[in-house]
């Protein structure tokens, strides 16, 4: 009994604490929010760091505010159609975007869009509009264009370089056509699961790799928009989408590579059309890369 009146004394201090620091970066009452985290960079000492997480952000923006998170499930190539068939997407699919995520998607008053493999998930009173449309005919981050027009924020817990950037990024790459100008789109397949029935559905729009994200960063702060701090001891950062999404979309309007990342042999980036010098780079770096993995375990 002793042992859990104190497991309960921790949780509390510990949403109490992370409410604290959420108010200090700029979270408030009634915002709607979208919240990308990795909680074990969090020091609180709790028992459930991404429950403490889930908890603070509810005493921030109360009953009137709405939560959001990717809920990601796998793809695959076409030939990997029974690896695909062992995790078809369904409404409960576990989300391999982490641990609050999958609280969220736990939650029988959550809201689950059913965008086969970039579901989003929302709890509170904006969740069903903002995720409506969703599904296998919209892009993978369509939802971020309602965020935006509700006023919404971004926050990145912890996460800051381990998995940096802001979802609007995507979006803007969607808005500005390049999501499916990739070698890639129409070979990542998943499979969904209605009823007793397994049927296959392929995406057109690759999002891709976000490594080279962090770059908006100092774009962010010339404009004034970047809110910095910690939260539970994780570095972490807050912005408002409509802020992000401009700054973004006009950069890549003027640069649709700037946001690529810096491995050469990056299948994502390295397979952009709207970048032939990528292509070639990544099509050279390839075979060197492959040579140095064989004759370089051979030293």
């Amino acid at each position: 009994m002793v042992q859990l009146i104190s497991e309960t004394r921790d949780e509390a201090a510990a949403a109490k604490r992370i409410a604290a620091d959420l108010a200090n970066l700029g979270l408030c009452e009634h915002d709607t929010v979208l919240v990308r985290s990795a909680t074990r960079f969090m020091t609180v000492p709790t028992r459930s760091r991404p429950g403490a997480l889930l908890d603070g952000i509810r005493k921030v923006v109360g009953p009137r505010g709405t939560i959001v998170a990717l809920a990601f499930t796998p793809d695959f190539y076409p030939w990997q159609r029974k690896r695909a068939a062992a995790v078809p997407f369904h409404r409960d699919a576990k989300s391999e975007t982490g641990a609050l995520p999958q609280i969220l998607v736990s939650n029988p008053d959550a809201v689950r869009s059913m965008h086969p493999t970039n579901s989003f998930v929302a709890v509170g009173p904006n969740a069903r509009s903002l995720l409506e449309g969703h599904g296998e005919k919209a892009t993978a981050f369509y939802p971020i264009e309602r965020l935006i027009e509700l006023g919404g924020k971004l926050a990145l817990i912890g996460c800051v370089r381990s998995s940096p950037g802001f979802s609007t990024v995507h979006r803007a790459q969607e808005a500005l056509g390049l999501a499916d100008r990739s070698l890639l789109s129409n070979l990542r397949i998943c499979a969904v699961r209605d009823g007793d029935v397994i049927r296959f559905f392929s995406r057109k729009d690759v999002s891709g790799c976000s490594e080279g994200f962090w770059k908006f960063y100092e774009k962010y702060e010339q404009e004034g928009i970047l809110h910095k701090g910690t939260v539970g001891g994780a570095p972490s950062i807050l912005a408002n989408a409509a802020a992000a999404y401009r700054i973004e979309r006009e950069i890549l309007a003027q640069d649709p590579t700037f946001a690529f990342c810096d491995d050469p042999a990056c299948t994502s980036c390295g397979l952009r059309t709207y970048s032939p010098a990528r292509m070639a780079r990544f099509f050279v770096s390839v075979p060197q890369k492959i040579a140095r993995g064989i004759f370089g375990g051979r030293r």
